[in-house]
């Protein structure tokens, strides 16, 4: 009998020695996904692409893509990226918020855009991959998405 107590206290043992062997062998590739994932403001949903404002209204656009190698924002004349910081009570001056010489292009992450022309505008969103996406197409070694968001601007 005591060989059996002795044999089962000798197996709960290496039970429990091998139990706490630490188990997080598993590393996920966080960094090796890659993802199409956007954002604009005011959004009914996350990936709506056609929405209409009046002039002097801005839009935030925001990537969250995840694996991109390259990324670009870019506006057509009579849009204009502004700096951030403001409130709605600056509604009446988020002309003051342009940011002088910023092109039409940007490689930020987060875009306001200011839309100050009447019209149909487009904001377009160029992102690389070396994996492919959704709606992605091959050019070179590389995968590249255009998104284009079409802005209606009422006066």
């Amino acid at each position: 009998m005591k060989f059996v107590v002795k044999l089962f206290a000798l197996v709960v043992c290496v039970g429990l020695f091998n139990s706490c062997e630490n188990e997080d062998d598993y590393v996920p590739p966080y960094n090796e996904v890659s993802s199409l994932v956007y954002w604009s403001s005011p959004a009914s949903t996350s990936q709506e692409t056609e929405k209409t404002i009046g002039v002097g209204n801005y839009i935030a656009f925001k990537d969250l893509s995840r694996g991109v190698v390259t990324h670009e924002w870019k506006i057509q004349e009579g849009s204009h990226f502004m700096n951030g910081g403001f409130t709605e009570a600056d509604s009446l001056r988020y002309t003051n918020f342009i940011k002088p010489n910023a092109g039409l292009s940007t490689s930020e992450r987060l875009a306001y855009v200011l839309f100050t022309e009447a019209g149909v505008k487009e904001v377009t969103l160029s992102n690389t991959f070396k994996d492919s996406v959704t709606d992605a197409f091959k050019e070179g070694s590389l995968w590249k998405v255009n998104k284009v968001f079409t802005i209606t601007v009422a006066d």
